[in-house]
């Protein structure tokens, strides 16, 4: 796992068990220590698996996708009006006369 997602789970374990005892604290003024670790593990997992979810799709669309070279570039954007395309935005519709 990179440093991006290492600091973006940590990050997320941090806020939780904070939340966690801030919550206690303001609730019931007391702090139980192993709902707040526990939180906090629970968090990370989740924080890791989503991560590695996200990578991992990108990576996976980054293989699928077309190579947009100097020959093709046209064919990957959207058609214009002047491409003979989609109609331009201020033009009327059938609809509103």
């Amino acid at each position: 796992m990179d440093r991006r997602g290492i600091a973006e789970i940590g990050g997320l374990s941090l806020a939780g068990g904070v939340l966690a005892i801030a919550g206690q604290q303001i609730i019931a003024n007391s702090i139980d220590w192993v709902f707040v670790v526990g939180l906090v593990a629970c968090v990370g997992i989740a924080a890791a698996a989503n991560y590695q979810a996200r990578t991992k799709h990108a990576a996976k669309v980054a293989t699928e996708a077309p190579a947009v070279t100097e020959d093709n570039y046209e064919q990957h954007g959207r058609p214009t009006a002047g491409d003979g395309g989609v109609p331009p935005d201020d033009a009327q519709s059938g609809d509103e006369r």
